[in-house]
């Protein structure tokens, strides 16, 4: 039951108690005062006393009818108070009885994880970390400490390939890590945008599983050294990257290409794009009459076909004119190719 719908119950459960109560006081003090002749006052006072069973007495002049209605109004009156202790009351142990009882569920998923990863930080950067691993089949328990089961199909799409699993609290405290199955995680990603919690949390990780290989967010670059000194296996520049991709984005758009990745190796460039054809001398052509690896050294490495994926195609296959090549090559090359059959 969810905290809200949990205090809203609780609310119309003493809002009846209080109301059956005022009725059964109302109810009470009239019938003393109109038909036992009491004053008011005493028929309040009397009434009062009645309902809380506190009993100073009954009054001489109360007649056969009013001690059968004064016991039915005790019966009464008992009833809607404990009616509302016990349904508050029952409501408050029911809820931290859940919670236990998912905490102790959660705990015993954890215990059965084994080479898992953990993920700290279910943020921008963190959440699409999630859901990626989850793509693949891994794994993944994730540290919050804002995060709630709740909102958590917000962030996290659970699949049904991989196992998530939410634990709420402070990844730089031991017990927290502990609780997500540290000893026995292969691998830790914290993704906390300041790189001083992101030290305290691989500090922590690798005393409690030195084993454990951390991939850490970094903020700031001033900070690497600090990271790698704290046991970062893989600082990763997340802010610098994405600049990088936008830019070079920016300088290799053209109208017939998408820019998918860029990588640096050994002082050179190469780029992985996908490539429209329609229009272009290459409609109707074998891969193996292109000689695109002779002419250019780029490689299709994959052709869109609407919704299928073409992985590796044979040099045989004939590019049709709605068809998506998707091309790796050095930077130059695929300019070159670009330029004369584009």
């Amino acid at each position: 039951m969810r905290n809200r719908e949990l205090e809203e119950t609780i609310f119309r459960k003493v809002r009846f108690s209080i109301g059956g109560i005022a009725t059964i006081f109302f109810t009470g003090t009239l019938y003393y005062h109109f038909v036992e002749k009491l004053s008011l006052l005493d028929a309040m006072f009397f009434t009062a006393i009645t309902i809380s069973t506190v009993g100073y007495g009954v009054p001489k002049e109360l007649s056969i009818h009013g001690k059968l209605f004064t016991m039915l109004l005790i019966f009464a009156g008992l009833s809607f108070v404990l009616y509302g202790i016990s349904s508050i009351t029952a409501l408050l142990v029911e809820g931290e009885f859940n919670r236990a009882l998912r905490e102790r569920r959660k705990e015993r998923r954890i215990g059965k994880m084994d080479a898992h990863v953990i993920v700290v930080g279910i943020g921008n950067i963190g959440s699409q970390v999630v859901n990626q691993l989850l793509r693949y089949g891994e794994e993944v328990v994730g540290i919050d400490k804002e995060l709630s089961e709740e909102n958590l199909s917000e962030r996290v799409r659970v699949t049904s390939t991989g196992k998530f699993i939410l634990v709420n609290g402070d990844a730089t405290k031991e017990d927290v890590l502990i609780k997500a199955g540290i000893k026995r995680a292969r691998a830790l990603i914290t993704t906390l945008p300041d790189d001083s919690q992101n030290v305290f949390v691989t500090l922590t990780a690798k005393n409690l599983n030195p084993n454990i290989f951390v991939i850490s967010n970094i903020t700031n670059l001033n900070n690497l050294t600090k990271l790698i000194y704290a046991g970062v296996d893989q600082p990763i520049a997340t802010a610098e990257i994405a600049g990088l991709r936008i830019v070079e984005t920016l300088r290799g758009k053209k109208a017939k290409e998408s820019l998918i990745d860029v990588l640096n190796i050994r002082n050179k460039t190469f780029k992985v794009e996908t490539v429209k054809i329609e229009n272009t001398v290459l409609v109707g052509k074998r891969i193996e009459e292109l000689r695109l690896k002779e002419k250019y050294g780029i490689f299709i490495v994959a052709v869109l076909k609407g919704e299928e994926l073409l992985l590796g195609p044979s040099k045989d296959y004939k590019i049709e004119k709605t068809d998506i090549l998707v091309i790796f090559g050095e930077e130059s090359g695929v300019e070159r190719f670009r330029k004369d059959l584009l």
